[in-house]
């Protein structure tokens, strides 16, 4: 009969070393500084929208583009936090205050200062581009996001997957703020809900799958 020695080196030949993850926040904060990098990218490559200055003046503004911000860094580490199994759900609540301020910021002005759709706007041409912008601040930071979060494997994926998507289509949404100019408060509705909302479904609906531990 195999000593206890034997036995356990019988069971441990041939594993492969286990490489510890690091803290949930220091892993926070390369994809914070991703989407920052993306954001300033696009930035660069498109230019800051027209009106920047006198948006910059309007606490509406200043509200929506840093509640979108700030709801991106506070999913992102929410996500981080809940892909671990010793760690409180109550971390999912972090994102809630700067959730917030971004939906507040551009509901105030659609609801204050109604502004129509001027009558031959190119709304066409004008929404490809804000939807291109968003895709390309979102495709790379959720690809890397996701494989960073499945090295955690966690347990309970879904409520990880969604705070996940969450910090996608925030910080897409604050690249599409410095960009895009849209006058009609319809379309700023339209094309600020929409794209995140849908960003959000499939990254909750898609994303927990991915992150789902492998069946043993």
């Amino acid at each position: 009969m195999a000593s206890t020695d034997e036995l356990i080196g019988k069971l441990t030949s041939g594993l492969t070393p286990v490489t510890r993850l690091a803290r949930p926040g220091v892993r926070a904060l390369g994809p914070i500084a991703l989407a920052s990098a993306l954001i300033a990218l696009l930035v660069l490559l498109r230019g800051f929208r027209a009106d920047l200055d006198l948006r910059l003046a309007e606490p509406s503004y200043l509200l929506q583009l840093s509640g979108a911000w700030l709801t991106g860094a506070a999913a992102t580490l929410a996500a981080f936090e809940t892909s671990l199994a010793d760690r409180s759900r109550a971390w999912l609540l972090l994102p809630l205050p700067p959730l917030v301020l971004w939906l507040s910021g551009f509901g105030w002005t659609c609801l204050v200062h109604w502004i129509e759709i001027p009558s031959g706007a190119p709304i066409a041409s004008d929404s490809l581009r804000c939807l291109e912008t968003i895709l390309l601040a979102s495709i790379p930071l959720a690809f890397v996001l996701w494989r960073m979060l499945a090295r955690s494997r966690p347990l309970a994926p879904a409520p990880v997957a969604w705070a996940g998507a969450l910090a996608v289509a925030a910080f897409a949404d604050s690249a599409h703020l410095l960009i895009h100019v849209v006058q009609a408060s319809a379309l700023v509705l339209v094309i600020n809900l929409i794209p995140a909302a849908v960003i959000i479904a499939l990254g909750g609906l898609f994303g927990r799958r991915g992150l789902a531990p492998a069946a043993a």
